[in-house]
């Protein structure tokens, strides 16, 4: 009698579990083709981003296969045009862009004005927890890490600088070179040292006489080239890029690092469209649009997603809370601006 009870016990409870989680599957397909639904009614997507041409024409391509009803227009900027132009464009009433891929210090500052709306894609539950805004107001779709570039012919294997003090050594001067808006690193080696040792630091650095230039691929073009041998700030997918090509450079983890501000997509407040918006934002974090990111080189953001620099999963890294010091950015960038001579 015992053993028939508990055997219709498990069936019944079987039975309930299978009910919650079918209703639960059906709630989140619903939920999913409701938002398609309204997406198509609204037959509009206009996205801003300041991403590559070629990466995101191979994205949008994608996202057009998959939802062929809406009309897409992309408008792209630099992050900071772009920040400047959706500025402008509310203050004057027009709420034009659906979705926002902008890199993160931009983002956040749209986040701190107000000019964002929350958005839990179903997709962030597999974004590494250290690109994701818990409130829901933004997720990177794509990271990068800063790490010591080299150019191996003019920096031998026993000589690779393993402490950021041996930058500061006489061989390295005027050899190293940074780029023109790297502030996070700034910010980044001040809570590393502490604000007073990291602007005594920079202070040292710049007695090196850096080459100082504006944009990271002229500046990984110019270490290839010879005409830096160190570059502390050269993103890792660039010199991995360059190294498999032939280029003679490589890099080096001066560890702990922190990610960089990854690339953020949003969902503008108040957005013409914002139903095609949610559905563009759960298709770039989706797997299939994250392994396209991984096919063109970049890092992708999901922890199932491939990923093409293998050499990162043993690098330690830490969170800086780069947001957290966005009311401060403009402090940042003028004294690193100033340290370095750049006008």
């Amino acid at each position: 009698m015992y053993n028939a009870r508990l055997h219709c016990l498990k069936v019944i409870l079987c039975a309930v579990v299978t009910a919650i989680t079918m209703g639960s599957f059906v709630r989140t397909s619903v939920s999913a083709q409701d938002l398609v639904v309204k997406a198509q009614e609204e037959k509009k997507l206009v996205l801003y981003h300041s991403t590559g041409i070629e990466d995101t024409q191979q994205i949008m391509e994608l996202f057009r296969k998959r939802y062929p009803f809406l009309l897409v227009e992309n408008h792209r900027l630099s992050s900071q045009k772009l920040f400047q132009r959706i500025v402008s464009e509310v203050r004057a009433g027009r709420n034009l862009a659906d979705a926002y891929i902008i890199s993160g210090a931009e983002t956040w500052l749209l986040k701190d004005m107000g000019l964002l709306a929350p958005y839990l894609s179903p997709e962030r539950s597999r974004i590494r927890p250290s690109l994701i805004d818990r409130q829901g107001y933004w997720t990177g779709i794509l990271w990068n890490l800063a790490v010591l570039g080299y150019n191996t012919r003019m920096v031998a294997p026993d000589r690779i600088p393993k402490r950021w003090e041996d930058l500061l050594q006489p061989q390295w001067k005027g050899l190293i070179g940074l780029e023109a808006e790297d502030v996070t690193w700034y910010i980044f080696m001040l809570k590393l040292m502490g604000n007073q040792k990291g602007k005594a630091f920079m202070a040292q650095l710049a007695r090196q006489q850096p080459q100082v230039r504006s944009g990271y691929n002229l500046v990984a073009a110019l270490l290839v080239a010879g005409e830096f041998a160190l570059v502390p700030t050269a993103r890792v997918h660039r010199v991995e890029q360059a190294k498999l090509d032939g280029a003679p450079v490589d890099w080096f983890a001066i560890e702990p690092l922190t990610p960089e501000p990854p690339v953020c997509v949003s969902l503008p407040k108040n957005a013409a469209h914002p139903n095609a918006g949610k559905l563009f934002i759960d298709f770039v974090l989706s797997r299939p649009a994250q392994e396209l990111l991984y096919r063109l080189k970049r890092i992708p953001s999901r922890t199932d997603a491939p990923q093409p620099v293998p050499r990162l999963a043993q690098v330690k890294l830490i969170d800086a809370e780069f947001e957290k010091e966005v009311a401060n950015f403009a402090r940042y960038t003028k004294e690193y601006r100033e340290i370095l001579g750049v006008p």
